[in-house]
């Protein structure tokens, strides 16, 4: 079976998926041994509670002796891959869902249902949203056990300052993006600000933006890159209108820091909108005289990528995978199993963090998430919040073609290229990574 992940495929359930399966429950109860877990990237808020939720593991789990350690998620792909070069790989790495295709096709993780028991995949599926549960999926193969996912893109706005300009809704379309934010710039305090370095997230940021405008980075079908098509150029050249609007810092504030920085302006009020994933400002503290709100980012007056426009793209940072070269697939089996159940998905319903899109179903009944983003739950028990999604890119070679796409970003920004000149030059050099990894 194939679910197709890169168009409306996403949104399959996993009904089918399971019952070719043939997996169980609770065959790792006698899970016993070392296992070592590497957590790549994370919310402070997360941070912080993975290492409790280890704790809870440990004593359900006495003979498994656990070895977890965090890093910097932008070093992930570097990290897995030097581990897996020097087979000091760990039994679980807990990455992003992006990273599948390439770590599978690389054999550095292996598919989690010739692992489970009989039944095991099902018993997961009555706890975990099925569309969410769809992104560890990769030719018909489920690769990651997701915890939640995030989604691109969004649009903090501080609403006193928009009430200020003479506004009484957020922005719809980009020309009223533009318009609002020149509108909203004033001495020391620009409209709207943006990150632009080279780190994934950012990227992604913009990739959301593209995706709807019906950009693409890449057609898997004909191995092509397609940064240079009009749907990329002209989300690209949306950046740099809102630059020479004057409606951003001033300088090379953008591109010298990473996302986090960039919300921070908007926190701290030196930025009347910013623009990240749904999180936005939750994972850092706000000001509480700080009277701002979430929204989708605004749409193009007219669509003019050669591709369906996508309501939004969306990818999980803390899927767990299992390591090609573990000496322990049943502990490592025995610990995703932990993170499926309940206790463990409600981190993200609210209490501790309210940042993410939570996988696991209780969480969507939570008040604590209810009373930060009633929209979210609105939509979601309506059926809507997933329609129209699908996965950010996601192929062997995204790593290259995303490495190129951040280079054009930032010569747009710095002012160095146009963007058709930008991303000619990025769908050049990316195209020939592809090449050489396909042989």
């Amino acid at each position: 079976m194939n679910l197709d992940l890169s168009r409306r495929g996403f949104l399959i359930g996993t009904t089918a998926l399971a019952a070719t399966m043939g997996l169980g429950v609770g065959a790792a109860q006698t899970a016993s041994g070392k296992l070592s877990v590497w957590k790549f990237g994370g919310t402070p808020a997360e941070v912080e509670a993975w290492p409790a939720a280890n704790d809870r593991f440990a004593a359900t789990y006495p003979d498994i002796e656990l070895d977890y350690s965090f890093f910097n998620g932008q070093i992930r792909r570097q990290k897995i891959l030097a581990g897996f070069q020097t087979n000091r790989l760990a039994d679980v790495v807990i990455a992003f869902g992006q990273d599948i295709p390439e770590f599978a096709g690389f054999g550095l993780i292996q598919p989690l249902d010739d692992l489970a028991a009989d039944g095991q995949i099902e018993d997961w599926q009555t706890r975990l949203v099925p569309e969410i549960l769809a992104s560890g999926v990769h030719e018909g193969k489920l690769y990651g056990m997701p915890t939640y996912v995030d989604m691109a893109t969004f649009l903090a706005i501080d609403m006193d300052a928009l009430a200020e300009a003479g506004f009484d809704r957020p922005p719809a379309s980009w020309s009223e993006l533009r318009e609002y934010a020149k509108a909203m710039t004033k001495p020391g305090r620009p409209g709207i600000a943006f990150p632009a370095t080279t780190a994934p997230v950012d990227i992604n940021i913009f990739e959301g933006i593209a995706y709807a405008n019906g950009g693409r980075v890449f057609d898997e079908e004909t191995d092509t890159v397609l940064l240079n098509e009009k749907g990329m150029v002209d989300a690209l050249q949306l950046y740099a209108d809102l630059i020479a609007d004057g409606s951003t810092p001033p300088g090379t504030s953008m591109t010298e820091t990473n996302f986090r920085d960039t919300a921070q302006l908007f926190g701290q009020g030196r930025a009347a909108m910013w623009i990240g994933l749904s999180w936005l400002n939750t994972p850092w503290p706000v000001p509480a005289e700080l009277n701002w709100e979430g929204a989708p980012f605004p749409r193009p007056d007219t669509v003019s990528g050669s591709f369906p426009p996508v309501a939004a793209i969306m990818d999980g940072s803390a899927l767990l995978m299992v390591s090609s070269r573990t000496r322990n697939p049943e502990a490592a089996m025995a610990y995703i199993d932990f993170w499926t159940q309940t206790e463990q998905l409600n981190t993200w319903g609210g209490n501790p963090e309210i940042a993410r899109v939570p996988a696991g179903k209780e969480a969507w009944s939570s008040p604590a998430l209810a009373e930060v983003w009633p929209n979210w739950i609105k939509s979601y028990n309506e059926g809507n919040f997933f329609a129209g999604a699908e996965p950010m890119p996601r192929f062997i070679g995204v790593s290259a073609v995303e490495s190129a796409l951040a280079t054009a970003i930032q010569q747009v920004v710095l002012g160095q290229k146009t963007p058709q000149e930008a991303l000619d030059a990025a769908n050049e050099a990316a195209q020939a990574q592809i090449d050489l990894l396909r042989g």
